[in-house]
């Protein structure tokens, strides 16, 4: 069997960008929907350091670090519904504020991928501060 290399656009208009049969583009997109959506890939794993690596036409958009959901300056997860998640790592992660914000106002508070049931920052601040001696 060939190996899959350079832009292949399928009966959808989907346009694919291999290399070595790995999804895979440098300079761009390696999946652009017919709808405007984009998927960024390195070597087959979702990646991008200057953007959301999945960018999906009805505004939904995700951060991807070698395959794993990442983002240090916000949430890694901004749906089109206005929900927020914050990852770090691919973990539930975040120390000013829940981690996982709906747009119903739920909210939920994470520590490295560790559910903490509070409801106020203050809370969550607090329940760290007596983790560090369990």
């Amino acid at each position: 069997m060939k190996m899959k290399n350079g832009l292949e656009i399928n009966a959808n208009d989907t346009k694919h960008w291999y290399l070595e049969g790995k999804l895979h583009r440098v300079d761009g997109p390696a999946i652009e929907y017919a709808d405007g959506s984009k998927e960024y890939y390195l070597e087959d794993k979702l990646h991008r350091t200057d953007g959301p690596a999945c960018e999906y036409a009805n505004g939904t958009k995700f951060y991807y670090l070698e395959d794993k959901r990442h983002r240090t300056d916000g949430p890694a997860c901004e749906y089109a519904n206005g929900d927020k998640s914050y990852y770090l790592e691919g973990k539930l992660h975040r120390i000013d504020g829940p981690a996982v914000e709906c747009a119903n106002s739920n909210k939920r508070w994470f520590f490295h991928g560790e559910e903490i049931k509070v409801s106020s920052l203050k809370e969550f601040l607090r329940m760290l501060r007596l983790k560090a001696f369990w």
